[in-house]
């Protein structure tokens, strides 16, 4: 006669008694494999909880023309239409980032005021921190500065806002949302192009919200890690989308107007998209 007793903390899990006389060995391994899978079962480790604290996301923007990375060397770049240019200066402002999760609710962030400068590598890393925990499916954003903040007393505003970044008119009391400028190599002569786009009031509100995809990825947020969202923004989208821009013709808008809204709404629809969502 064989007594086998196995157990595991807090309770036992087998009991059993094997006469040897009457049961084969087969059958004695086939019960101690069954009482070994039950303490493994019973044993298992519980599942790590949820982490609900907030995370932070971080928007890495690449600016690019087309297929190529965009450089500030004189590199010429062509258009559909086959005209060339190049680029010297692009600056934007990106604000009022929100993050919308599965379930429909959204999160604002306050205060996320973000000036992307070609010039400057490292104002390419937008980060946002305190976003609440959870899987979010979509983000969106200004380009440029609410009509609020962009109203306040100039000597107030400081960081990514002061006037001193040259993305400000002072005569317009507002900032410059979208800043372009280089030269059209296609025309002959070669001549300049400066695109500032701008305005806050109608019916030349360029103040738009970009709303790129995540293309069926989902942003998992919370406090154990940083969530970064890639985007490339398209310098082409500004005279290619919904409204066709010929650069040679372009009047070098530095002041609010219908042309700077065709741009802020070409801009708007098309510049930027979502290449890839990861944590690190």
């Amino acid at each position: 006669m064989l007594t086998a007793t196995l157990s595991c903390a807090p309770f036992a899990l087998a009991f059993f008694t094997i006469p040897m006389r009457t049961r084969s060995f087969t059958t004695l391994c086939g019960l101690l494999f069954v009482a070994s899978t039950a303490v493994f079962v019973g044993c298992k480790k519980d599942s790590d909880p949820e982490i609900t604290t907030p995370g932070e996301v971080d928007l890495q923007i690449s600016n690019v023309v087309g297929t190529k990375a965009l450089a500030l060397d004189g590199t010429a770049y062509a258009t559909p239409a086959g005209e060339t240019f190049t680029v010297a200066t692009l600056k934007y402002y990106v604000s009022n980032l929100k993050f919308t999760k599965s379930d429909g609710t959204v999160y604002a962030a306050p205060n996320t005021y973000f000036l992307v400068d070609q010039a400057q590598p490292a104002s390419q890393r937008l980060a946002i921190t305190g976003v609440p925990a959870g899987t979010y499916t979509g983000v969106s954003f200004v380009v440029g500065v609410d009509a609020a903040t962009t109203q306040a007393d100039p000597l107030g505003l400081t960081g990514a806002l002061n006037p001193a970044n040259s993305m400000y008119w002072v005569w317009a009391t507002g900032h410059i949302s979208m800043k372009m400028e280089g030269t059209v190599t296609s025309a002959s002569p070669a001549r300049p192009i400066t695109c500032h786009i701008g305005g806050y009031t109608d019916p030349n509100n360029a103040i738009v919200t970009a709303t790129p995809a995540l293309n069926g990825n989902v942003l998992r947020v919370n406090g154990s890690h940083t969530s970064t969202i890639a985007v490339q923004a398209d310098v082409l989208k500004l005279f290619d989308g919904a409204n066709h821009i010929t650069l040679s013709t372009f009047s070098n808008g530095m002041m609010p107007g219908p042309e700077a809204m065709k741009v802020a709404k070409n801009y708007a629809a098309g510049m930027f998209t979502v290449t890839k969502t990861q944590v690190n």
